[in-house]
């Protein structure tokens, strides 16, 4: 499932540059594959008596239960949004600026590493990545308000490409941060067993500003 929804999601900026109405649907019906392997997880989980789970193989279940939706609604982002925004982008022959569109690669990049990283907290439960994983969705945000800050002053600016691709860039961005939000939800419940989280912040080296902080895990 984390395969599918990194495989809807590498080729974005493809899509925003040159996608055709059949890459961008291609993309899109991929999010029926991710939809089907949500209730596959669900209906395997369903399955297993109770009884057959001890107390902390329980809480595993269910934590990876919640990360299959996460995961579901995170290709949800890509196939209801992105791909949207990159059709319409398309569509009315759009080109963001060099800066606005150097800060979309840049995001698009930094998510990438975090669709790896996130797969070997998945398979290997381990806390510095685990760590890591969460620094990285904080740096995430910054780069997506700092983005969204130099667009208004290239607005302001009265930048012409900016002024015709601005809802689209924003509700990009907006897009992005959630995305890689939904991704990087694998890491709370490793951090949280590990007593990292406190008050809904790791409890060293997490950046001291009102806007960042981590949510907690399901009990």
């Amino acid at each position: 499932m984390a395969g599918l929804v990194g495989a809807m999601f590498r080729p974005v900026l493809e899509l925003y540059e040159s996608g055709s109405k059949e890459q961008i649907r291609a993309v899109q019906q991929m999010d029926a594959e991710v939809n089907a392997c949500l209730s596959g997880i669900r209906q395997y989980v369903a399955a297993i008596p109770a009884e057959a789970f001890s107390k902390d193989q329980l809480k595993t279940a269910r934590s990876l239960m919640e990360y299959a939706i996460r995961l579901e609604t995170a290709g949800d982002v890509v196939a209801r949004r992105l791909t949207v925004l990159a059709g319409e982008m398309r569509k009315k022959e759009l080109r963001f600026s060099r800066d606005g569109w150097l800060e979309i690669t840049r995001m698009h990049e930094a998510i990438l590493a975090n669709l790896q990283l996130a797969s070997n907290v998945l398979i290997s439960d381990d806390l510095e990545s685990a760590r890591l994983l969460s620094l990285e969705k904080t740096e995430l945000k910054r780069m997506e308000r700092d983005s969204r800050k130099r667009h208004l002053r290239r607005l302001q600016g009265g930048g012409r490409e900016s002024f015709d691709t601005s809802d689209i860039h924003l509700e990009t961005l907006r897009a992005l941060r959630e995305f890689n939000s939904h991704i990087a939800a694998v890491a709370y419940p490793v951090l949280y067993r590990n007593g990292q989280l406190l008050e809904t912040r790791l409890i060293e080296n997490l950046p001291d500003q009102n806007d960042e902080g981590l949510e907690e895990p399901a009990r």
